[in-house]
């Protein structure tokens, strides 16, 4: 039989990277969207080479209508997509008022209007096959409503009411839809900002390797877990910010941004 694929963005490096070699270890062919075209070309030969499967590399800026597109295109051409990870996302350090709105906008592209538009594309052929998976990468974050994180916050909470709204309508066409909510991961993501050294330093921060989540996410969603948040550290936390009345809530939290707030 011809093998099923996977289209995952952001698998460049991090949990998109993880998420790639563990389909492509249940032997799908795979379909990477990145950004750095030698290092995602990389990853995608040394997947190709260990799996002896199909790789093709697509790079896309996804703040950007063609970038989108040329996702787009790839999805109707598949005829066997049977998994979209929607993973592509980034974070920005500084004040709402002192960020150009453009990069609030581009990054309501990367994490909204992007993955909203490929799930849209890739569900008439997926309903058509009474199969498939979706995978939304959120944030722990989404939860966690913080100074300098009103835009990435707000775009990953879309995401997760997005994904629980999308599993009411199609789980009866066999489609498995979830909203992954990872905490701390040892990514590029926090190495960008600035901001891991600075919370490695912190008592109390446990970080988990994207193999770790990726795990985790696949095995909840064989349970049909909707909302997964991987790590029970991170589940803790969860419970304590939906507990904690919402003025102490944003006291305590001003606290620890007060370095920005200054």
């Amino acid at each position: 039989m011809e093998r099923q694929t996977a289209l995952i963005t952001g698998a460049t490096s991090g949990i998109g990277k993880a998420f790639a070699e563990r389909f492509a270890a249940m032997g799908y062919d795979l379909i990477l969207t990145g950004r750095r075209r030698q290092i995602i070309t990389e990853v995608a030969r040394k997947i190709k080479k260990i799996y002896r499967i199909r790789v093709t590399v697509i790079i896309a800026e996804l703040t950007s209508e063609r970038g989108i597109n040329s996702v787009i295109t790839a999805i109707r051409k598949t005829e066997r997509l049977s998994v979209l990870v929607n993973n592509a996302g980034y974070g920005v350090e500084g004040l709402f008022k002192s960020l150009n709105v453009r990069e609030h906008l581009d990054m309501m592209a990367v994490h909204m209007s992007a993955p909203m538009r490929f799930m849209h594309a890739a569900l008439p052929r997926m309903i058509g096959q009474k199969k498939g998976i979706i995978i939304n990468v959120a944030s722990l974050g989404a939860f966690a409503p913080a100074p300098i994180n009103g835009i990435y916050g707000g775009t990953k909470s879309f995401l997760i009411v997005l994904t629980e709204s999308l599993h009411m309508e199609v789980r009866r066409h066999g489609i498995r839809v979830q909203a992954l909510c990872p905490g701390f991961t040892h990514t590029d993501f926090h190495g960008k900002m600035g901001v891991e050294d600075m919370l490695n330093k912190k008592r109390g921060v446990v970080w988990m390797t994207p193999e770790r989540v990726t795990h985790i996410s696949l095995k909840y969603l064989k349970k049909g877990k909707v909302v997964c948040i991987p790590g029970f550290n991170n589940k803790i936390l969860y419970g304590l910010i939906r507990i904690t009345p919402r003025r102490l809530y944003y006291r305590m939290t001003e606290k620890l941004y007060r370095m920005y707030l200054d």
